[in-house]
C-alpha cells in the first residue's frame, strides 16, 4: 500500500516542476496583427505574441462580475484529440474560468452559469449569442453578472512526427457587457510545444519524465491549456490597486483527480492532489455534490520519498539516451520540489451515492487570507454508488435441452445488462451461468427433466449489483408444456384419453389394470421412472402415442411388481397404430412378449428387452421399428425377435442379441431382413441362431458401444 502511495506522489511531483518550468520556458508564436494595450495583469503580456485587445469601451465601463459561457469549436474541425477528450470545448473553457476566477471579478461559478442557463431553455450556444447581440440585459438578469466571456476552441491537436510529436492548444475569446452588449475584450492565442525524445530543457525533460512515470494521458494538452489561458488572462487590463491585490494571491501548479476514468462505487476513494504554495489551507469541492473536502500536506518522510522517486527517474531517462544530467539542472529541479507543497486528499464514497459528470474545483488559502481557485477539466468525476433496482417477473419456458428465461426490463439510465446464476438447490450453490444485456436469457445443454433453480439480478455501468430477483424452478423439457400436462398416479389403469406426464417423484407406479393409450393422447414418461404391473396387465398404446425419456444413469423401468416373478409375469408393451412412440433408455423385463410392433415406426435407442417367456420383440403387419444401441437377452419361447406379417421393414444396428433361445431371430415374412452389422453373442455367429430368411452378415464381433456413451 506504502508503495502504491508514493508512486502517486512522485507522480505529482513531476507535475510540480512541469508547471513551474512551464512558466518560464513558454514558447509563443506571434498572431496576426497584435494589437497591443496600456496595462495587463501582470508581466507576462510582455512576451504574449498573439492578438487582443482591451476596448476603449472597457476602460471605463470595468466588471464587476463575470461568467464564462459554454466554448463552441470550430464548424466541420476534426480534433486529432477528440478520441482522448471527448469535448474540447468543456475543457478550453475550464482552462480559461482557472485564470479568469484568479482575477478581482467575481465569477459565476460553471456549475451555476450552466444551471441557470439550462432552466431558462439556453442550452444553445447559437442561442446565447443571439441573446448577447439582441437582448444582452435579459442574459445579465439569468446569470446576475455584469458580463460574460464566450470561446471558440481554434486548436486541440497533437501531430506525431517519428518519435516526436508537436501539441497545439488556442481558441479566441470575448468578453461582452450585458448593459450594453458592447465588446469589452478579446483574445486570440495559440500554444505549440513539442514533446517526446529527450529533450535538452527542463520541460521537454519532465515531460517525458510524466509520460514515462505517470503514464497518464492528456498531461501535456492539461499544460498547454494552462498555458495558453495563463497568457490570454495576462491581457486583461486592471488598475494598479487590483494588481497588487493578485499578487497576494497564493499559487496553485496543479490541481488533478488522479484515478478517475472508471465511476466511483461505495467504497472506493476520489483521490484529489494539488500542488502549490507552502503554509496554506487547501480543499476541494466537487460541483455542487460535495464540498470542503479537505487536503492535507505530506509528511516529511513521504516528501523525501518522492524526491528520491522523482530524481531516479530523470537520472534513468537520460542514462538510456545516453544524455548527460547535470549537477546544475539537478539541484534546480530539487530547489523547486522544496519550495512547492503537495497536498492530498479523499473522498470516500457512500452506499447510495449517484452523480455524473462532476468537475472538481479547488480553493487554495494563505495566512492572509487570500484565496485562489483552480478546476480540472479533463478528470471528470463519476460517482455511481446506486445500484440498480431487483429484477421482477421472472418467468420461464421449458423446451428441449434447454430453458427460455424472460424478465421485466429494468428502466436506469445506466443498466449496462444482467447476470443469470443457476443453482441446484433454491437457498445455495449458485453460480454465474451467462451475463447479457437483454432481458432474456437462454440456459441450454440442459440435460430434460432435472431441475435447478435460477436468479437474476442487474449491474450498470459502473459495476454496481442490484439485488437478486425471487428464484424460479426451472426444468427442461423434451417438449414444451409439458410441466402442465396432468400427473396421475401413483396407480394406474384404464383408458388414457389425454396426454399425460408420468414422474420420477411418484414413482413407482403401478398397473392394476390393463392401461390403453387412445388416440389423441401421449403417455409421456420421464427419466428414472419405474412402472410396475400386476400379472396379466400390460400397457397398450392403441391409437395414441408414447414418449419414454429416459437416460443412462436414470433408466425407464417396465417390470412385474414383483422382483421375484419369473419371465412371463406380465403381459408386456403393445404399439398397435401408434402415432409417435419413442423409448430411449428403457428397460422392459419378465413379461410375456416384452414388446409388440402392430402398424407402428416407433424410435427404440439405448433399450433392453429381457428374460420374457414368448419373445423379446415381436414384429407384425406393417411394423417398421427403428432400432439402434439396444439389447434384446435372455428371451425365452420363440427367443429374441420374431417377424410375421407384410410391409415388415425394421432397421436394426449396432444392437447386441444374446442368449436368446431357441433363436435370436427367426422370420415368417416373405422378405429378406437386413440384419447385418449386429452383435450375435458370439465372435463367428453360426446358421443355428436364424430362422427364415435373415441377411445376418457382416456382423459385429464384439458387443457395440452404446451410441453416445
Amino acid at each position: 500500500m506504502k508503495n502504491t502511495r508514493l508512486s502517486h506522489l512522485f507522480r505529482l511531483s513531476i507535475c510540480v516542476l512541469l508547471f513551474v518550468t512551464a512558466l518560464s520556458g513558454c514558447v509563443h508564436y506571434k498572431g496576426d496583427n497584435p494589437i497591443p494595450t496600456i496595462m495587463a495583469t501582470s508581466e507576462a503580456f510582455k512576451a504574449f505574441d498573439g492578438e487582443y485587445e482591451n476596448t476603449a469601451y472597457y476602460k471605463n465601463h470595468k466588471p464587476v462580475s463575470i461568467a464564462v459561457l459554454p466554448f463552441t469549436a470550430l464548424e466541420m474541425k476534426s480534433y486529432s484529440l477528440k478520441s482522448n477528450f471527448e469535448h474540447p470545448e468543456d475543457i478550453v473553457r475550464a482552462g480559461m474560468y482557472n485564470h479568469i476566477s484568479s482575477l478581482p471579478f467575481r465569477d459565476l461559478e460553471i456549475f451555476d452559469t450552466d444551471t441557470r442557463l439550462k432552466n431558462a431553455g439556453l442550452e444553445d450556444t447559437e442561442a446565447i449569442n443571439r441573446m448577447i447581440a439582441q437582448n444582452p440585459q435579459k442574459l445579465k438578469s439569468i446569470l446576475g453578472v455584469d458580463a460574460v466571456v464566450t470561446g471558440e476552441v481554434t486548436h486541440f491537436d497533437q501531430i506525431f512526427i517519428g518519435v516526436y510529436s508537436q501539441i497545439a492548444v488556442g481558441c479566441k475569446v470575448n468578453m461582452w457587457d450585458l448593459n450594453t452588449g458592447n465588446l469589452l475584450w478579446r483574445a486570440r492565442h495559440v500554444n505549440r510545444a513539442h514533446a517526446g525524445g529527450i529533450s535538452s530543457n527542463p520541460v521537454g525533460l519532465l515531460m517525458a519524465a510524466v509520460a514515462a512515470v505517470w503514464n497518464l494521458r492528456g498531461t501535456e494538452m492539461l499544460s498547454q491549456t494552462d498555458d495558453v489561458f495563463r497568457e490570454i488572462a495576462s491581457t486583461i487590463e486592471l488598475p494598479e490597486s487590483a494588481l497588487a491585490m493578485q499578487a497576494s494571491l497564493p499559487k496553485i501548479d496543479l490541481f488533478a483527480c488522479i484515478n478517475s476514468g472508471k465511476p466511483f462505487t461505495a467504497g472506493q476513494p476520489v483521490s484529489l492532489r494539488l500542488i502549490g504554495d507552502r503554509d496554506c489551507k487547501a480543499y476541494v469541492d466537487l460541483g455542487e455534490f460535495k464540498s470542503a473536502i479537505p487536503l492535507r500536506p505530506l509528511s516529511s518522510d513521504m516528501k523525501t520519498a518522492v524526491r528520491a522517486e522523482v530524481m531516479h527517474s530523470i537520472q534513468e531517462q537520460y542514462r538510456k539516451s545516453g544524455h548527460e544530467l547535470t549537477q546544475d539542472l539537478m539541484r534546480a529541479i530539487e530547489r523547486e520540489m522544496a519550495s512547492r507543497e503537495i497536498y492530498e486528499g479523499v473522498y470516500t464514497v457512500a452506499p447510495g451515492e449517484q452523480m455524473y459528470g462532476l468537475m472538481s474545483k479547488a480553493y487554495l488559502v494563505n495566512s492572509s487570507g487570500s484565496q485562489v481557485t483552480a478546476m480540472d477539466p479533463v478528470h471528470i468525476i463519476d460517482i455511481d454508488a446506486r445500484p440498480p433496482n431487483t429484477v421482477t417477473g421472472l418467468t420461464s419456458l421449458s423446451l428441449d435441452q434447454r430453458v427460455d428465461l424472460t424478465w421485466d426490463q429494468n428502466i436506469e439510465e445506466d443498466l449496462a445488462g444482467y447476470e443469470v446464476w443457476m443453482g441446484p438447490s433454491p437457498l445455495s450453490g449458485y453460480a454465474l451461468a451467462v451475463a447479457l444485456e437483454k432481458n432474456a436469457a437462454v440456459i441450454d445443454q440442459l440435460e430434460n427433466f432435472e431441475p435447478a433453480f435460477v436468479k437474476v439480478r442487474a449491474f450498470d455501468t459502473a459495476g454496481n449489483r442490484g439485488g437478486y430477483s425471487r428464484f424460479t424452478k426451472i426444468v427442461s423439457l423434451p417438449e414444451p408444456n409439458l410441466n402442465d400436462l396432468p400427473r396421475p398416479g401413483p396407480s394406474l389403469g384404464g383408458a388414457v384419453v389425454a396426454s399425460a406426464l408420468l414422474t420420477k417423484d411418484r414413482s413407482p407406479y403401478t398397473v392394476q389394470s390393463d392401461l390403453v393409450v387412445k388416440p389423441g393422447a401421449t403417455l409421456h414418461i420421464a427419466p428414472g421412472v419405474e412402472i410396475l404391473f400386476l400379472p396379466g396387465t400390460m400397457l397398450t398404446i392403441s391409437g395414441g402415442n408414447i414418449a419414454v425419456y429416459g437416460r443412462q444413469n436414470q433408466l425407464v423401468r417396465f417390470s412385474p411388481v414383483s422382483a421375484n416373478n419369473t419371465p412371463g409375469s406380465w403381459g408386456g408393451v403393445l404399439l398397435k397404430n401408434s402415432g409417435h412412440a419413442v423409448f430411449e433408455y428403457a428397460l422392459i423385463e419378465n413379461a410375456e412378449t416384452g414388446l409388440t410392433i402392430i402398424n407402428s415406426q416407433p424410435l427404440i435407442t439405448h433399450t433392453t428387452i429381457t428374460g420374457a417367456s414368448q419373445a423379446g420383440l415381436h414384429l407384425q403387419d406393417n411394423a417398421r421399428p427403428s432400432i439402434t444401441c439396444s439389447v434384446l437377452s435372455a428371451n425365452q419361447g420363440q427367443g429374441g425377435m420374431v417377424v410375421e406379417g407384410e410391409g415388415i421393414a425394421p432397421v436394426i444396428r449396432n444392437t447386441s442379441f444374446v442368449n436368446n433361445n431357441p433363436f435370436e431371430v427367426q422370420s415368417y415374412a416373405p422378405i429378406e431382413l437386413d440384419l447385418t452389422n449386429n452383435y450375435w453373442g458370439v465372435e463367428s455367429p453360426g446358421a443355428d441362431k436364424f430362422l427364415g430368411q435373415i441377411l445376418w452378415e457382416p456382423w459385429l464381433q464384439s458387443p457395440p458401444k452404446r451410441c453416445g456413451e
